[in-house]
């Protein structure tokens, strides 16, 4: 047994339900910001290695990158928030002195690169799903933990990671936890992670409809922020809040090696973060974002939007540069400071191509690059500014982010309607104030003039065509999961509808809404339509209506 300094320990709600689930298999904790997910993943880091020692388990991301900049930092925290010290109870990414008297796992590896050793044997492979799993191919495992679970490749889960969760029983078949998966994520969005949301099916078996009942529960906690007076908030709190957090009730699906799934929201660990913290989220948050940041919300997408042949499974890609990250060496600074060499899709010897969207309330650029070799077209990142911030400021946020790039040639898809009009407080144009700002960092522009852009029925018709990839021909389109995350949402959220004269229309009513977060509106949308139109070409030329109106 490890002896660690000791404490004094106080779990929320959530927590409490979580470790007091006793011989659970299986753990899926759905939780939104502030419940305090890197502390239960501690607790059970923790569990391991009090009632494990020597065992070996595996610490998955869907990249060495979230791995070591999300996961590791917050668990590290944790951990010495339990008692633990490192480099003195555990070590990360190097064998301790043989001085350090550290035993040995049962099954460690010959290798510590990727490895976090306690004191008693007990070891976690760092592991990343996006290297195939390859850093725990022909391991026999104990059971493994993964954060940030919406991001996982289920069928890569399965097929190089759950196939290493073996053996030892002679040691540990009767610790409960033995063989165990226990996956922590954020609320998942689109059609990505719905599988961890599967997980809670057993409850329906037993007559509980857990969307109805979050939402709800949800409804009511809202109320009772948005109330204005204390005496409001008290007559909420007792008549709706209470009685619905009394039917909140989590079990496992069987009483032993049974799946435990659970959420979580921000108001249950109100008792830590404070009345204030709630209300002061809700006053500088977007209604949208508060209710699936904050407030654990299953968002919604748009049934047959504007991109209806949008696939998350196909067309979203993990694209971490591995290899570079791994090579800083468990630096967290510098891990903590992203720019282009941490992307595996972005070729530095490639010109980069630019769309952009300006607007008052939302600048926004999209950026793209032709991969001729394996016929792709790679959407590398979506970037923003929010006012007060200006033109000039998103310019230097992608110099800062690509400074890197050996080749500095940008193909500029300008936004032609509104990009003519003058900055405000200066000669120049929109467009041409961006473009200053790059020629200034050592860039050189190519204009790409797409003329007068089609209208959203053409629009619609070759995203569908370059989406459903049936012509071989083309281009396929290829989004990074982690960079674009904010580009593929919008693209989810954008409805489709029929304007007066009963064509295609693109609905953007989101764009005015002031309780719509606008990296999440339309404005994305129309990037990623330039860029289609830029690699679609032959769609447009076989549309008589609109021959002429592309030239690239």
């Amino acid at each position: 047994m490890v002896i660690v300094d000791q404490i004094k320990l106080s779990f929320n709600q959530p927590q409490l339900r979580y470790v007091t689930a006793k011989a659970k298999k299986e753990g899926v904790s759905i939780w939104g910001r502030g419940t305090g997910k890197s502390t239960v993943i501690s607790w059970d880091i923790h569990e391991i290695v009090q009632t494990m020692p020597r065992s070996c388990w595996v610490i998955v991301g869907s990249t060495y990158k979230q791995v070591l900049t999300r996961t590791l930092p917050s668990t590290i925290a944790g951990l010495e928030a339990l008692g633990y010290k490192l480099d003195r109870d555990f070590y990360v990414g190097r064998r301790p002195a043989p001085s350090k008297l550290f035993d040995r796992p049962i099954q460690g590896p010959l290798s510590y690169d990727h490895f976090i050793i306690f004191r008693n044997g007990t070891g976690f492979h760092l592991v990343s799903l996006d290297a195939g799993g390859s850093a725990s191919r022909g391991l026999n495992v104990d059971g493994f933990i993964g954060d940030e679970a919406l991001l996982f490749n289920k069928e890569k889960l399965d097929a190089d990671l759950s196939a290493t969760n073996r053996g030892n029983g002679q040691y540990f078949g009767k610790n409960p936890k033995h063989h165990g998966v226990f996956l922590f994520s954020s609320m998942p969005w689109g059609d990505q992670g719905r599988w961890l949301l599967d997980k809670a099916k057993y409850y329906e078996n037993d007559g509980i409809d857990l969307n109805q009942r979050q939402n709800e529960l949800i409804a009511a906690q809202v109320r009772f922020i948005d109330a204005t007076t204390d005496e409001e908030r008290l007559h909420i709190w007792r008549e709706q809040v209470v009685k619905l957090m009394l039917e909140v009730r989590y079990f496992p699906s069987a009483a032993t090696k049974g799946t435990f799934y659970s959420e979580a929201n921000a108001f249950d660990n109100i008792q830590n973060l404070g009345l204030q913290y709630l209300l002061d989220q809700r006053r500088f948050m977007t209604d949208f974002t508060f209710m699936i940041e904050i407030m654990n919300r299953r968002p919604t997408t748009v049934e047959g939007g504007f991109y209806p042949k949008l696939h998350q499974a196909r067309h979203v890609v993990e694209a971490d540069n591995d290899d570079y990250i791994l090579g800083l060496e468990y630096n967290l600074k510098k891990l903590s400071s992203p720019d282009s060499r941490m992307d595996a899709d972005c070729r530095s010897h490639l010109p980069i191509v630019g769309a952009v969207d300006w607007g008052g309330k939302i600048s926004v650029l999209t950026l793209g690059q032709k991969h001729e070799d394996v016929r792709e077209y790679r959407l590398l990142k979506g970037m923003y500014v929010k006012h007060p911030q200006m033109v000039s400021d998103l310019a230097q946020a992608f110099c800062d982010y690509y400074q890197h790039q050996l080749r500095k040639e940008f193909i500029f898809l300008e936004d032609a309607e509104w990009g003519n009009n003058r900055n405000p407080n200066s000669p120049w144009t929109l467009n041409e104030t961006f473009i200053k700002v790059l020629q200034s960092r050592g860039w050189r522009i190519t204009r790409a003039n797409l003329g007068r852009v089609p209208g959203h029925p053409t629009r619609y018709l070759v995203g569908q065509e370059v989406l459903e990839e049936k012509d071989p021909r083309r281009y396929r389109l290829r989004f990074n999961k982690v960079n674009t995350k904010d580009v593929v949402q919008a693209m989810l959220l954008a409805p489709v509808g029929q304007d007066s004269k009963g064509n295609i229309s693109k609905i953007k009513t989101s764009e005015r809404k002031e309780s719509f977060p606008q990296e999440h509106a339309t404005h994305f949308t129309d990037t990623v339509d330039l860029h289609m139109l830029y690699v679609g070409t032959d769609v447009v030329m076989t549309t008589p209506d609109f021959s002429a109106l592309l030239v690239v």
